[in-house]
């Protein structure tokens, strides 16, 4: 060796390791190397009073009762600003109470019923607006773009083929998906009858085709006429004669073709 006195050896008696640049410890006096010179590493017997970050370290112990993990990086809980183990950050401090749940569910409906109100009395001085124009045309496609924004009914039918109703349903069908009344699309091309067929599977009313009373049929809102007897008269026909409109308010019901009462479509 070129330096033997250069350097002293570790004082673990398991390392002895020959360090250029030993430490030595303050409180036993003893050489150690940089793995050993730290209080902890090498179980110095003479430091009366650890340093503050020796006894930071043995504190962040997880606050789990049945945990005794021991993490060198505090990780405290937003909250409760306890320290707590990877395992053990979910432990339900920020879970909600059922009385906190209620009260976060009440607030956030506020709003959502507060636009239900303004959107009903919206949708009534439209209605009402269009039963005092005296522009029909334009009433007409006002109320047409009002049923095509939630229209439903069989996807097959081609979009330039539909044609679309805002249909009330029957007074003794209740669906509390649809509520009273709904937007529908069928295809113009169809007969009144499979048009009446194509409703009710759309809106889950019950139809018996072989009834030879109270079938389905076809109302005008706007007076409770009946709106076409004879089930194969095409669709486009009842256009043509302007019979009906497209977008137009209709009601769906059990009937033996007697005038409806239409106050109580509503």
């Amino acid at each position: 060796m070129e330096f033997p006195k250069t350097g002293k050896h570790c004082s673990i008696k398991g390392c002895q390791l020959l360090d250029f640049l030993p430490f030595v410890c303050k409180h036993c006096q003893a050489t150690f190397c940089k793995e050993h010179f730290h209080m902890i590493s090498h179980e110095c017997l003479k430091a009366e009073n650890p340093e503050p970050s020796l006894v930071k370290l043995l504190n962040f112990l997880c606050s789990k009762e049945s945990c005794k993990e021991i993490s060198p990086i505090q990780m405290p809980c937003v909250k409760c600003k306890q320290h707590f183990c990877l395992a053990h950050r979910y432990h339900g401090c920020l879970e909600l109470s059922e009385v906190e749940k209620t009260q976060k569910l009440k607030k956030w409906q506020i709003p959502k019923k507060q636009f239900a109100e303004a959107k009903a009395l919206v949708d009534q001085q439209i209605t009402d607006s269009l039963k005092k124009s005296k522009n029909t045309a334009m009433a007409n496609k006002v109320q047409l773009m009002r049923v095509k924004g939630s229209a439903i009914g069989p996807k097959n039918v081609p979009m330039n083929e539909r044609c679309y109703f805002f249909v009330y349903l029957p007074l003794i069908v209740k669906n509390k998906h649809i509520g009273t009344s709904k937007g529908v699309f069928v295809n113009m091309q169809w007969t009144i009858g499979k048009c009446i067929d194509s409703m009710a599977d759309t809106l889950k009313v019950p139809n018996n085709n072989a009834a030879t009373t109270n079938k389905l049929q076809l109302y005008h809102h706007s007076n409770g006429a009946l709106i076409c007897n004879e089930m194969d008269t095409p669709l486009v026909k009842l256009f043509k004669d302007s019979i009906i409109v497209d977008g137009q308010q209709v009601v769906l019901e059990y009937s033996d073709n007697v005038p409806l009462e239409i106050s109580l479509y509503k």
